[in-house]
Formats: structure tokens, C-alpha cells, sequence
């Protein structure tokens, strides 16, 4: 029997750092993955209560960057504090005029080397995004931890901190401890890759699909709202894939495919697997299923409906497909991806809401 690996998941509790020199949008990128991974645990576990939480934190002295009815609405605080090892601090890029500047910002403030220093002595766990990643190099918690410090500062890094492993190029490195991120444009990502590293995998994979540009889902959806494209092209090929994208329901035929491609069948054939490396059949099958992934993820239709939906009578038949292509059965999949709740349980929030109001 297929289960479900985010049944139980350890609640996690996201502590983000703000500081006068903290870049804004690191901070609010931060906030909006967060929220839209506690809707969709939310959207899959409806009666189970959402095993994220996260909140703001200063130093003392430090004002919050919003007043306390805007901070309050961007918030979800946790029922109790959570042990350090399910407690991520995440500290923001700073905005650092030059490298001097950025050592004069860490020295600037000794009261977040402390909440550091504290934190992952016992334990706790910690990300830095570009800049924000001096606090943790000061503290020597990026020895033995490799990691691409921002191009800007590498040279004033490698310096000051020797014994620091500067010299990689990946763009994220994640470690038992500690996390960073090397540029603020990447937020959105890091944040989504340490929640499926902390919380579940196929949370950080709805994340990223719900806020990230997704091409073919894009056009998937457009085609179920009935918006078809139907471009054209002087390849053969090309033809044929964008026949097959438009009449993906219809039952297989490689001689209507042919003349819509105007090329032969042998020749079709050939160039086709030459070109997308399957047969226009097997082609065809991968279309399929990723439109049914995407019925499931965002549609309340049953799995017969699907399967019709996707040129299939036989929901048995497609079943089989979609489990050889994905590695569960489609009940699985749904369970585990859907970013839409029953309608019972909105219906019941909604009135829910109404009555408040």
C-alpha cells in the first residue's frame, strides 16, 4: 500500500531576522514562500494543523519593519517555542555599500552575533542569503562548510575569514547547521529548498510550481480552459508535437499525424525520435500524464474524468501509465500535490469567515 511521507511531519518554526541595514525584499520573499507553503500543507492536510510557523525577530533596540496590525497579518506564531534544531534563523542580505561597510554592519551589531553564537550552540539551525552570511562566517560556523560568498565580497571574505571554503560556485550550499545563499534574487528558491529539506520534498516542488514561471503547466492549464495554440513551423517535427499538445485527447493515430506534420510516416518516424529522443506514441503518453498531474494538482475532477480528459476509456489502463510514469498511484499523487481543498472544507471556512465578519 502506497503512503503518504508527509503524514507526520516535526513542526518547524522560522525566526527571520530584521535589522536596519536588511534588505526588504529578502525578508518579504521569505514571508511569501511561507505562506503559500502553509496553504498548500493546509490544502493537503486540511484537519491537520499546518506544521509550519514563523515570525520576525529584532534585536533589542531595533524596530520592526512594519507596525504591529501589518506584522501581525504576516505572521503565524507557534503554540510553543520549538527546540533549536527544529528553529531556523534566516538571515536577511544586508545592504552593504561596499566590504568595508559590510564588516563595519556585523560589527555594528553584537547582539545578533550573540543570538547566533547561542542558537547554534545548542543546536539551532541557521541560513544566510548573500551578505547576511558575514554573521556566520564571524563566527566561524562556515568552517569546514563550503559555500559561494557574493562575487563582490569573495576576495574581502577569503581575507578575513581563512578559514572559510570560499572557493565553490554553487549558488546554494546547505549543511547540517548551516545554509546560504549566495544572491537575494535566489530567496524565493533557497527558502523553498530548506523547507523540503526540513519539512518535505514535494513541499519545496508546489512551492516553486505555484511562484515560479512554469511554462508547460502554463500552457496545460490554458488548453483546459479551452484556449488552444496552435502555432506553426516549417519542421516537421515541430508539427507534430504541437499536433499531438492540441489534440492530446484524441486516440493515436500515426497517419493523421503524418499528413498534419506533411511528411511520411517512416520518415516522421525517424526525425522524431531523432529529435525528442521517444517515439510520437510515447510522446503522447508523457503529454498525457503531465495533463492529468496538472488536473490533479489544480481541478476536483475524479480520476475517470481525467482519464477521458486525457484521451483515455479505460481509467484502468491510464491508471497503470500514470503509476509506471510517476511512481504512485494518481490517489497518491493528489494527496501529496493538490493545490485545491475539497470544496466541503471551504465551504465550511468560508461561512467560517462570514460569521466573523
Amino acid at each position: 500500500m502506497q503512503t503518504n511521507p508527509a503524514t507526520d511531519l516535526a513542526p518547524l518554526d522560522v525566526q527571520l531576522l530584521w535589522l536596519p541595514e536588511a534588505m526588504p525584499g529578502n525578508l518579504f520573499a521569505a514571508i511569501d514562500v511561507l505562506n503559500v507553503a502553509a496553504g498548500i500543507l493546509q490544502l493537503r492536510k486540511p484537519h491537520v494543523p499546518a506544521p509550519l510557523t514563523w515570525r520576525v525577530i529584532t534585536p533589542p533596540g531595533v524596530a520592526s519593519p512594519l507596525n504591529a496590525d501589518a506584522m501581525a497579518g504576516m505572521q503565524k506564531l507557534p503554540p510553543q517555542d520549538l527546540s533549536p534544531n527544529r528553529t531556523l534563523i534566516v538571515v536577511p542580505g544586508l545592504a552593504a555599500r561596499n566590504a568595508p561597510h559590510l564588516g563595519d554592519i556585523a560589527e555594528r551589531h553584537p547582539d545578533v552575533l550573540q543570538l547566533l553564537h547561542d542558537h547554534a550552540l545548542h543546536g539551532g539551525l541557521i541560513a544566510a542569503c548573500f551578505t547576511g552570511m558575514v554573521f556566520p562566517a564571524r563566527l566561524g560556523l562556515l568552517t569546514g562548510a563550503p559555500c559561494a560568498p557574493p562575487w563582490a565580497y569573495q576576495s574581502w571574505m577569503k581575507l578575513h575569514f581563512p578559514e572559510g571554503d570560499f572557493d565553490t560556485d554553487e549558488p546554494m550550499s546547505f549543511h547540517e547547521r548551516v545554509s546560504t545563499c549566495v544572491a537575494p534574487g535566489l530567496q524565493t528558491e533557497f527558502i523553498a529548498a530548506l523547507l523540503g529539506r526540513l519539512l518535505d520534498p514535494d513541499l519545496m516542488e508546489g512551492c516553486l510550481q505555484v511562484l515560479q514561471y512554469q511554462q508547460r503547466r502554463q500552457q496545460i492549464t490554458s488548453e483546459l480552459s479551452g484556449v488552444w495554440l496552435t502555432p506553426t513551423s516549417d519542421s516537421p517535427v515541430y508539427r507534430a508535437t504541437q499536433w499531438l499538445q492540441t489534440n492530446l485527447e484524441q486516440p493515436y493515430n500515426l497517419h493523421a499525424l503524418a499528413e498534419a506534420a506533411a511528411t511520411s510516416e517512416r520518415t516522421l518516424l525517424r526525425h522524431f525520435r531523432q529529435a525528442v529522443g521517444m517515439t510520437p506514441l510515447e510522446y503522447l503518453h508523457k503529454l498525457r500524464v503531465e495533463r492529468a498531474k496538472v488536473m490533479m494538482e489544480v481541478s476536483l475532477h475524479n480520476f475517470h474524468t481525467i482519464a477521458s480528459a486525457c484521451g483515455y476509456a479505460d481509467a484502468g489502463s491510464f491508471r497503470r501509465l500514470f503509476q509506471q510514469a510517476t511512481g504512485m498511484n494518481p490517489s497518491v499523487y493528489r494527496e501529496r500535490f493538490t493545490l485545491r481543498a475539497r470544496r466541503p472544507h471551504w465551504k465550511v471556512e468560508q461561512k467560517s469567515q462570514e460569521a466573523l465578519t
